[in-house]
């Protein structure tokens, strides 16, 4: 008996030592997000779209490297040769050249690398919205978890204090002798588990604050508001309308078919080697000779010259053929990798759908079956208390309540995340999450 009061007290210490710890920070602390600010302050700082963001930049000088083909090059060299004492057989020499260098494929395979170019840049644009969509709704399933290990906390709570109120009862009634120590065992017992319960609970909670803490890059002190997004809920959709949304929209598909674009360029950027190319330089150069010390004995030679050349590999030991193959090799794996991702996101759409239906029917039974646990509870309690009822009897109705509305907590936080999945899945997360920013 020393050793239940013993533990019973030890555990008081330790969750009264956890309700401080966890919400004093919030009563103390002026800084509140709600969802949209904490997407926003993950828009800006977090490190999976920045490093998508340098994808995309990289992509865009590629760009700048392609159009420079289009551009001539131009070179400059002189030189100038001066001898102590110059004569007719040693005299100083000065001159410099300009050059003008432009080469181009007969079939236009740079047009064809500037066009390649300009694909990349849209498929780095689709690959960070890709990046944004999973990044926002990481952030937002830790927000609305944190409300999610909030509840149970507060269930816990509710717990503990009928379970108190309970064993105080049944303490009247041991010395009345209307009960046994049995009865005061099994209060004292249940009280222990839930104590034990509320302990778990405000760990999860203090877990799901630090998830949110690392996603988004906060203080360590901070409330949430339940402001919502504008029209986060407000949405009627069919299956057929959000699986041709998601086929349309989701950026994995739109990547896809710029990849097998690109794909298909490259063949013809591989046949292009297969073409003369034709090189055209333009040349003036400027020569000064001059014979001793006399400045009479100077020889002035201005030039200007135009070359053109054509050149065509004969043979090249089968690199061009090979380079070739491996394009259409990489045209053939790009389709079907398209075909494999529009499956992927039929599958993932319906996946989402049948959840989010799952989750709709689930929470209208759950709560019936939470107003019928409410209501036994309250009928065994009044039972109890006019001696209709033991102490089994009103614990098995207060488990069954607990359960209740932990399934109900639970049920809503994945109805919640299903709306969120399916904003994913029509391919408007972003634009839902961050409608003044984006």
């Amino acid at each position: 008996m020393n050793k239940k009061i013993y533990f019973s007290f030890l555990t008081f210490l330790v969750f009264s030592f956890f309700s401080i710890n966890i919400f004093a920070n919030e009563k103390n602390n002026n800084i509140t997000y709600s969802l949209y600010d904490l997407c926003k302050i993950a828009y800006e700082n977090a490190e999976k779209i920045k490093i998508a963001e340098n994808n995309l930049v990289i992509a865009k000088q590629e760009k700048k490297k392609a159009i420079s083909a289009f551009i001539p090059t131009i070179t400059a060299s002189g030189f100038t040769l001066k001898y102590n004492e110059s004569d007719e057989y040693n005299p100083n020499i000065s001159a410099y050249t300009i050059n003008l260098n432009q080469s181009f494929t007969l079939n236009g395979k740079e047009i064809i690398a500037f066009k390649i170019s300009k694909d990349k840049i849209k498929q780095y644009e689709f690959i960070l919205q890709a990046v944004k969509d999973a990044y926002f709704l990481e952030v937002a399933k830790a927000y609305y978890q944190i409300f999610s290990k909030k509840k149970y906390v507060e269930i816990s709570r509710a717990d503990v204090e009928r379970l108190k109120k309970h064993k105080n009862a049944v303490k009247e009634r041991l010395k009345v002798g209307q009960v046994t120590k049995t009865a005061l065992y099994r209060a004292e017992a249940e009280l222990s588990g839930a104590r034990t319960e509320l302990l778990k609970s405000l760990n999860n909670l203090q877990l799901a604050r630090s998830s949110l803490k690392n996603l988004v890059n906060i203080s360590d002190t901070f409330t949430l508001s339940t402001k919502e997004t504008k029209n986060f809920k407000d949405f009627v959709y069919s299956f057929e309308e959000l699986k041709k949304q998601a086929l349309e929209k989701r950026p994995e598909i739109q990547s896809a078919k710029k990849v097998f674009e690109i794909s298909q360029r490259n063949i013809k950027l591989e046949k292009s080697d297969f073409w003369p190319t034709l090189s055209i330089q333009g040349t003036y150069s400027d020569k000064k000779t001059k014979y001793g010390e006399n400045h009479e004995n100077i020889n002035y030679i201005e030039d200007t010259s135009i070359q053109a050349n054509l050149s065509f590999t004969i043979f090249d030991g089968g690199l061009r053929s090979a380079s070739l193959a491996q394009a259409i090799a990489s045209k053939n794996k790009a389709d079907l990798e398209l075909n494999l991702q529009r499956k992927k996101i039929i599958l993932e759409t319906e996946k989402v759908w049948l959840n989010f239906q799952t989750s709709l029917s689930t929470l209208s039974t759950l709560k019936d079956e939470l107003k019928f646990a409410q209501e036994n509870y309250n009928a065994v309690k009044m039972q109890f208390e006019f001696g209709m009822a033991d102490s089994i009897d009103i614990m098995d109705a207060n488990t069954l309540l607990v359960k209740a509305q932990r399934k109900i907590s639970d049920a809503d936080y994945n109805h919640t995340f299903s709306i969120l999945e399916i904003m994913r899945a029509r391919g408007d997360i972003v634009s839902m999450l961050m409608m003044e920013i984006i």
